[in-house]
């Protein structure tokens, strides 16, 4: 015969039974659910953590990209400069230097007919053959010219003597028989002996400011 159940334990199995029914189960899941929101917290974040090193990275890489721009930038624009700083102390200070250094021999008689002289020496050794023809600029007495020069260039001339040519100073020899004229003008002796000083000119003068633009 089974002892009789008071009220107190049949209280008792009703909270168990509601305990292992209810209260357990919820409880299990509230801890998986918490769980979860843990780990999808955790996810999150270091998802975050993710992107955020990314967009660092992007961004160091867009500042570094910039800066090299910059940097390419201001190189060229400083080479510029430069470039523009050494053409204008060209322009201004050798060229008119060089132009006055050559503009009064090459209009002094006595230098045309030297100069004529020697290339018609020259033409002579090289075998050329045929009558020529000598051109001095009009500013310069071609009488004066022909005075100063010795019997066989004079006889070498077709002319027998200088013609007064188009141009600003120096001479010019037609070779008639091909149909060439040696120019020794003033503007080009002065090119001539620009292609020849024009470096060493521009090394003594920018020196300095070319190993720094480098």
């Amino acid at each position: 015969m089974k002892p009789t159940e008071t009220g107190k334990d049949k209280v008792k199995k009703i909270c168990e039974v509601l305990r292992k029914e209810t209260l357990e189960p919820a409880q299990k899941e509230a801890y998986e659910l918490l769980q979860k929101s843990r780990e999808e917290a955790e996810a999150i974040i270091a998802a975050a953590r993710k992107e955020a090193e990314v967009l660092r990275a992007e961004a160091r890489k867009e500042i570094e990209r910039k800066k090299a721009v910059f940097d390419a930038s201001l190189k060229q624009a400083s080479q510029q400069a430069i470039e523009s700083l050494k053409q204008a102390i060209m322009d201004k200070l050798f060229n008119p230097m060089l132009a006055e250094w050559l503009s009064k021999p090459l209009h002094e008689p006595q230098t045309l007919a030297k100069l004529i002289e020697t290339i018609i020496s020259a033409i002579e050794k090289q075998g050329v053959e045929g009558d020529v023809s000598a051109y001095v600029a009009a500013a310069v007495p071609a009488r004066e010219v022909s005075a100063l020069l010795t019997p066989k260039i004079l006889e070498r001339l077709r002319e027998k003597g200088v013609l007064a040519g188009g141009f600003a100073g120096g001479v010019e020899i037609k070779l008639h028989k091909t149909n060439i004229t040696l120019d020794m003008s003033e503007s080009a002796v002065k090119e001539l002996i620009a292609n020849y000083v024009r470096k060493d000119f521009r090394a003594m003068l920018f020196g300095d400011m070319l190993s720094h633009s480098q």
